[in-house]
């Protein structure tokens, strides 16, 4: 789940691998730029990364991996759904 209030982006979800380098990747279409930020998740797979302000300053596709393999998945990783935020919010 991904919730934007007054600038504010929190990226939460479940079902990650436990205490695991997790990987947000936001992608921004208009510009063909994409940054990467690591959190990791918790003793249960939960995850809860706010992102930085200056995270989302125009549309952002944002996508996250806990890096377990998908032959099928882009760059060979399985990614969550990915959720279109704007800078005004979701």
């Amino acid at each position: 789940m991904i919730s934007a209030c007054r600038g504010q982006v929190l990226i939460t979800g479940s079902g990650f691998l436990p205490h695991r380098s997790v990987t947000i990747r936001i992608t921004y279409i208009d510009d063909d730029i994409v940054d990467y930020l690591t959190y990791t998740s918790d003793g249960d797979g939960g995850l809860s990364a706010p992102l930085p302000e200056t995270a989302i300053t125009e549309t952002g596709h944002i996508a996250v991996t806990d890096h377990r393999p998908d032959p099928a998945g882009d760059g060979g990783l399985l990614w969550s759904n990915t959720v279109i935020v704007t800078s005004s919010g979701m």
